[in-house]
């Protein structure tokens, strides 16, 4: 298991020839619940950025991530897609109850490098609250509803 901060940054290699092909810049999230791909910045003369299916990464290394193929295409905001940071991402967003409970802001996600799903993610409600009473996990809720503003737990297990 790992987090989204814990990637950010990452070279990723292409697992045939060795060679460094750009470096992880943010997530791209389905719902519900699955890592779509990731971001990596672009190489060449216009750096764009570009996105790289979840299907094609072969491995999560401590130092880089290893891919089988690199069929890159320019990243985009379509329905039912979310973004860490990108395209008003969800980092920073309010996490509240159905019941209208705040429960922090979210901080970091937790994923599964094997099979992409979403673990966990992990809220904050400021530096003096974590160091007195640490950070809290939202264990992979059944329902999550990304709005403009906030996002909408409405079960927590």
């Amino acid at each position: 298991m790992r987090t989204f901060s814990r990637v950010v940054g990452m070279l990723i290699y292409d697992v045939a020839s060795g060679n460094n092909i750009g470096k992880v810049m943010d997530f791209c999230l389905q719902e519900p619940g699955q890592l779509k791909g990731i971001v990596m910045d672009g190489k060449g003369l216009f750096h764009r950025a570009k996105f790289l299916p979840f299907d094609y990464i072969h491995s999560f290394g401590e130092d880089g991530i290893m891919v089988s193929k690199h069929l890159l295409t320019p990243i985009s905001k379509e329905n039912g897609q979310v973004y860490f940071h990108h395209f008003h991402g969800i980092k920073g967003k309010t996490f509240i109850t159905g019941e209208g409970n705040k429960l922090g802001l979210l901080d970091d996600v937790y994923f599964d490098e094997e099979t992409g799903t979403i673990v966990g993610y992990e809220v904050t409600d400021g530096f003096f609250a974590d160091l007195s009473e640490g950070k809290k996990v939202v264990k992979s809720p059944s329902d999550l509803i990304i709005g403009k503003d906030t996002v909408v737990v409405s079960v927590i297990t």
